[in-house]
């Protein structure tokens, strides 16, 4: 719990088959963008929530895939604004642009690139200047830097596609200009969030480098063993980010 109101986290191919929280309890949300399932803590803290943004559809059901490219984000984003939430902790797995970052390593950028557009609103409002807030990048970093020994970097770019496939290779040559690791889908969350309101940031496991950034070619089996082998070291940064915003 922040001072200002609850926390939410968002959690994607990082904790698909995490055990984190199960002990939260679902519950649908009824939105104007569409029903959402959240998951909330009624044994422990009230105040922390959980969203998995892969199975988030209430519509379809929590055992249906929803890949990138067809997520509600708008439904799940508003859900939580709903509930009270001023602070959302995103949780992203990533390809690396970049040889010097390499897998398991944590990124929390502060910037990012994404020429989608996605908003609420059809009018003035949507003239935002968007941003990760620098405010949960710091409570992050200090909790990160508590946690103990993982390799993290301070800072970078987050570059979004649709999705869902991976990058070609001339994809990744002309994208590694841009920034320092490729996703799916914060960029969007994080401007959803800051037109209603809400302080977003992400944390990054990296969990590949982006397609023939090393040489040869990116593999799905190759991504998800270095996504169960970084699961471990996901869920301790996400305890120990928690436990520093119910500290302040």
């Amino acid at each position: 719990m922040t001072k200002d109101g609850r926390i939410a986290v968002i959690g994607g191919t990082s904790l698909l088959h995490s055990k984190l929280f199960d002990h939260f309890k679902e519950k649908v949300v009824k939105t104007e963008h569409g029903n959402v399932i959240v998951y909330a803590d009624e044994t422990g803290d009230p105040s922390t929530l959980f969203v998995q943004r892969h199975h988030a559809d209430a519509t379809k059901g929590a055992a249906v895939y929803n890949p990138p490219h067809v997520m509600n984000q708008k439904s799940y984003i508003a859900a939580l604004k709903s509930l009270d939430v001023s602070t959302i902790l995103g949780v992203c797995s990533v390809g690396s642009l970049t040889k010097e970052y390499d897998t398991g390593t944590l990124v929390v950028p502060d910037d990012f690139f994404n020429q989608a557009s996605t908003t609420y609103f059809d009018d003035a409002r949507g003239h935002l200047v968007p941003a990760f807030s620098e405010k949960v990048r710091q409570t992050i970093l200090t909790a990160l830097g508590e946690a103990g020994p993982q390799k993290t970097v301070a800072s970078g770019t987050y570059v979004q596609t649709v999705g869902p496939r991976f990058e070609t290779k001339a994809e990744v040559r002309f994208l590694s200009g841009l920034g320092d690791v490729i996703g799916m889908t914060a960029a969007s969350e994080a401007v959803l969030a800051l037109e209603l309101g809400m302080d977003y940031a992400v944390i990054c496991m990296i969990d590949n480098y982006a397609n023939g950034l090393v040489g040869g070619t990116l593999t799905e089996e190759e991504f998800r063993a270095n996504v169960k082998l970084n699961e471990k070291t996901v869920e301790t940064a996400v305890q120990a980010i928690l436990k520093k915003f119910n500290e302040n």
